[in-house]
């Protein structure tokens, strides 16, 4: 996501429908790269997608967030949350 000029906050949001396991993950935007225009918001979240398809091979849902809105922690940052009822 640094490369791609995203800053490091992230989360990835495991969850299970009809019996596939999907992945989303949530990324801040930096406050200069939001913007109220969706289609350039939808052109930076498909150029993610493609991005961590390439990298990880598996198809991954991005959405862009605005900035400040994913939790801060004070200790370990809590960066996948899995709803998948397994058991």
């Amino acid at each position: 996501l640094m490369e791609l000029g995203y800053p490091s906050h992230y989360q990835i949001i495991v969850d299970r429908i009809n019996n596939t396991d999907t992945m989303n993950v949530n990324v801040e935007m930096l406050p200069e790269q939001f913007s109220d225009k969706v289609s350039v918001l939808e052109g930076r979240e498909q150029q993610l997608t493609e991005a961590l398809k390439s990298l990880l091979g598996i198809y991954v849902k991005v959405h862009l967030v605005a900035p400040r809105t994913i939790v801060r922690s004070e200790g370990k940052a809590i960066r996948v949350i899995d709803n998948r009822k397994l058991f």
